[in-house]
C-alpha cells in the first residue's frame, strides 16, 4: 500500500511532474497522461510501493480509492477487510481512530519514519506469539526479537509493545480498556473516520 507521504521521494524523482499530492487530502497520485514511464519514481520509492506497468508503459501504484474519498465511502480495502484490523481517517479528526491510535495512545507508527518522507500510513506493531525456549518449553518472550521491530518501526516500537500489553492485561482482568475497544472494533463503522457512506451499487 502506498504510504502517501508527506514528502514523496516518488514525487521528488519524478521528472515529467506526473505525481502530484492532492491539497485537499493529501492523496499522492500519477497523471497516467503525463507519465513517461522513466521509472525514476520506482527506483525512490523506499517502500516500493509503485511498479512498472508494461502494458501501459507508465508506472501505477494504489490511489487509495479517491474516487470513494470523495463521495464519503472509506477506501476498498479498510471497509472490506474481514478482520477489521484497519482504520481509516485524518490524523487532525480528534473523532477518528487513527487519531486515537497515532496521537492519543501512540501505539500506531510509520513504518521506516527514518526514511524522512513522513508516510502516512500507520502500523500497530505485532506482539508476536509467545517464543519456545530451548528445551521446547513457552516462555513469555516473543517470538518476534525487539531489534527485528526496531528495525522497522524505530525505538519507540518497545514503549508502544508496552501499552499493547498493558491495555490487554486490563481487559483481560475486567477492568477494561478504552485501546482494547478500539482495537476490537465491535461498531465497524467507527473505523472510517466518518467515510460512512454506503458503495455505489451499479445496476
Amino acid at each position: 500500500m502506498c504510504n502517501h507521504c508527506t514528502n514523496p521521494a516518488c514525487l521528488a524523482a519524478c521528472p515529467t511532474g506526473a505525481i502530484f499530492k492532492r491539497e485537499k487530502d493529501g492523496v499522492v497520485l500519477i497523471d497516467q497522461e503525463r507519465c513517461k514511464g522513466h521509472r525514476h519514481c520506482v527506483e525512490a520509492c523506499p517502500y516500493k510501493a509503485i511498479y512498472f506497468n508494461p502494458v501501459s508503459e507508465t508506472s501505477e501504484k494504489c490511489i487509495l480509492c479517491f474516487p470513494r474519498l470523495d463521495k464519503g465511502i472509506a477506501n476498498a480495502c479498510n471497509r472490506q477487510c474481514p478482520g477489521r484490523v484497519r482504520a481509516f481517517g485524518y490524523l487532525d479528526d480528534r473523532n477518528s481512530q487513527v487519531y486515537k491510535l497515532v496521537r492519543e495512545w501512540k501505539v500506531a507508527l510509520p513504518l521506516h519514519g527514518e526514511y524522512g518522507t513522513g508516510p502516512n500510513v500507520f502500523y500497530v506493531p505485532p506482539m508476536g506469539a509467545r517464543a519456545f525456549g530451548a528445551d521446547g518449553e513457552i516462555t513469555d518472550g516473543s517470538r518476534i526479537p525487539l531489534a527485528v521491530l526496531e528495525g522497522l518501526f524505530g525505538p519507540d516500537v518497545g514503549r508502544a509493545l508496552d501499552v499493547l500489553r498493558t491495555e490487554r492485561e486490563n481487559m483481560k482482568a475486567g477492568r477494561g480498556s478504552g485501546l482494547m475497544d478500539i482495537l476490537i472494533s465491535k461498531k465497524w463503522t467507527d473505523r472510517f473516520g466518518g467515510f460512512t457512506n454506503d458503495p455505489l451499487v451499479q445496476s
